[in-house]
Parts: structure tokens; sequence; C-alpha cells
């Protein structure tokens, strides 16, 4: 079974020419947009090969039958992903979008897709059949001290991630549009959770979207936020997720008021309370499909007995919070 991913991390190239993601996680986010494929039995990360021209990077020219093995780069990746949510199923077809939180490196990045797979992708009834991890470096060194450097990391990560929506918007635009004779539309739904630091990460895409789009895209059919490393008065009107509702059908947002890796955030650098504990500083009646759900209470039933302490990983640890988390995908 493979899923997908889109990389800002640093490729590193072997003597026989072979590139490779650095597994270590010890590099700072760069601009460059890497993407391909990870294959869950093999245990194996593929990257795509880059565009060699400007034609390479025309989505119009693609064409239904266009086999993705002869594309490159996003076009691949997108051409690839609309091939198999496109296929005839009752049931499955849509495609989560992942933001991972950080101090991760590429082998905890290879644990969430087991985990999203396992919860998300397995269970028949849900509509997810694929995933896409967006993969930013988490350095992992000194914990908590290096706290401060990966929310630098999500900064410059939000920025990057925001050219592969613009790429995912004119995909759209150009291979669902009319000019080529326009390529049917699936029908199926894309969907975004977001973990932790990687809120931080979409926060900083929403800000530069909005530098770059008169208003948010409706990309997703729902949208998670959960144990978000945020602050809590983020959806208040002129933050950054006050529009975030134009992004998507249904905002979620999960939170515990035990978690204890937030206590990280407080103890280093932000001293502000943070969404992921406490849900909205204040409930906007405006934003009528925007939804705080209070997870304190769920029983911690699955993972080892660190990450069930925690508190924090509950969208794989509590089979009740995944329940929830699978009822807004529908």
């Amino acid at each position: 079974m493979k899923h997908f991913l889109i990389t800002n991390r640093e490729i590193l190239t072997d003597k026989n020419g072979n590139e490779h993601i650095r597994p270590d996680g010890k590099e700072y986010a760069g601009d460059n947009l890497r993407f391909g494929t990870y294959d869950l039995d093999k245990k194996e990360f593929e990257l795509f090969p880059e565009p060699k021209s400007e034609a390479d990077l025309l989505y119009s020219s693609i064409k239904a039958n266009t086999k993705p093995e002869k594309l490159y780069g996003s076009s691949r990746l997108f051409k690839e992903m609309y091939d198999e949510m496109c296929k005839d199923e009752r049931v499955k077809g849509d495609t989560l979008v992942f933001i991972h939180g950080f101090n991760t490196n590429l082998k905890s990045v290879e644990e969430a897709f087991a985990n999203l797979h396992k919860n998300y992708v397995e269970p028949k009834d849900n509509p997810i059949k694929h995933i896409i991890i967006l993969t930013w470096p988490g350095q992992k060194r000194n914990v908590p001290l290096h706290y401060y450097n990966d929310a630098k990391d999500a900064k410059r990560s939000g920025e990057a991630f925001a050219r592969s929506v613009d790429k995912l918007i004119e995909f759209f635009a150009k291979f669902l549009g009319p000019s080529d004779g326009g390529n049917e539309a699936c029908g199926k739904n894309l969907h975004l959770m977001v973990h932790s630091m990687g809120n931080q990460v979409l926060e900083h895409m929403i800000l530069t979207l909005l530098k770059t789009q008169n208003n948010l895209p409706e990309l997703f059919k729902s949208i998670s936020l959960v144990a978000a490393d945020v602050e809590y008065n983020i959806f208040e009107n002129h933050k950054a997720f006050y529009k975030l509702i134009d992004f998507g059908d249904k905002v979620h947002i999960y939170y515990h008021v035990n978690d204890k890796i937030l206590d990280i955030s407080n103890y280093t650098k932000n001293l502000n309370n943070r969404l992921g504990r406490f849900g909205r500083k204040n409930i906007d009646a405006g934003l009528l499909d925007v939804f705080d759900v209070d997870c304190s209470s769920l029983s911690q039933d699955q993972g080892n007995l660190l990450s069930k302490k925690a508190n924090h990983w509950y969208y794989y640890t509590s089979s009740y919070a995944v329940a929830e988390i699978k009822k807004g995908f529908k």
C-alpha cells in the first residue's frame, strides 16, 4: 500500500546518484518542495524526479490517460492521487492530508503513516483511502531546548507548503478546466488533519496564502486540529485561523486539558494558553461550522504507555477520539 508525501526536508544523494530524505531531522527547513510516496509494506520512501523543463510544469498538458510515471514532481503526485481517488469504490476514495508536529525525524514519519493507515484507512466504513503527509524538519536534540528552533522551522515550512496549495489550485484549474476538454472531477473529498506544532505550520501557510489569494479556496471537506500548539485566541478576528473555515466545510478543534507535551510549549517559548489544551478562548457565534471537542475524559487505550500518558497523540492512542474524528469526515 502506497501513500504520498510532500516535504521540504534536506535531500541527500549517495555515491550512486540515488536520492534519499535525510533521516535524522537535524536540518533546517528548506524552500524547495519534493514530492513522492511511502510504501507501507516495504517501509520505503520514493522521491519523484524533479521537472526538467518548463513543459513539465504545465498541468494543462496532462490528459486523463496520461501515465503518472511519465510525469515529474507535483504533476506526478497530483495525477497519481487523482487516478486513485477516481477508482470506482462505493465508500473509499477520499484523501487525508496530515501535517505532523515538532520533534519528528523520518522514522517518526513512518510511524505516523502506520498509525494513520491503521486508524483511518483500514476501517471499511471510513471514506479515507490515501494519506498525504506534509513532512517538515524536526530537530531531535535536547528536548525541550530545541523547541524554539522547530518553531522557526514551522514558520519557514508553512511558507513553503503554501506553494504546494497554490500548485494544487492550479492543477484543479488547468487539469479539470474546460480549455483542454475538461477532465472530470472524481467527486471524492480531501480532508486535513493537523497535529501539535503542525498547527504553526498551518498558521503560516494560511498567512502566506492570504498574500497570494484574495480568498482561501475551499479545498477540504473537513479540517481537524488535534492538540494544537498555537495560542487559543487564534480564531479571533484578524488572527490567522479566523478565515480557516473558508479553507473547508467544517473545522473541529480537539483538545485535552491534561496534555503533557504542551507543557513544553509553556516552559520554553509560548506562555499563552494553547488551543490544544483549552479550545478557543472565545466562541464566535459567526463561526457556525467551527466546533470545539473536549477529549479530556476519553480513555487512552492504544499505543505505548508513554504516548498514552502524554494525552497528546490521541488521534491514534484513543479509539474514542479516533471515532469522534472519523465522524467529522462524513
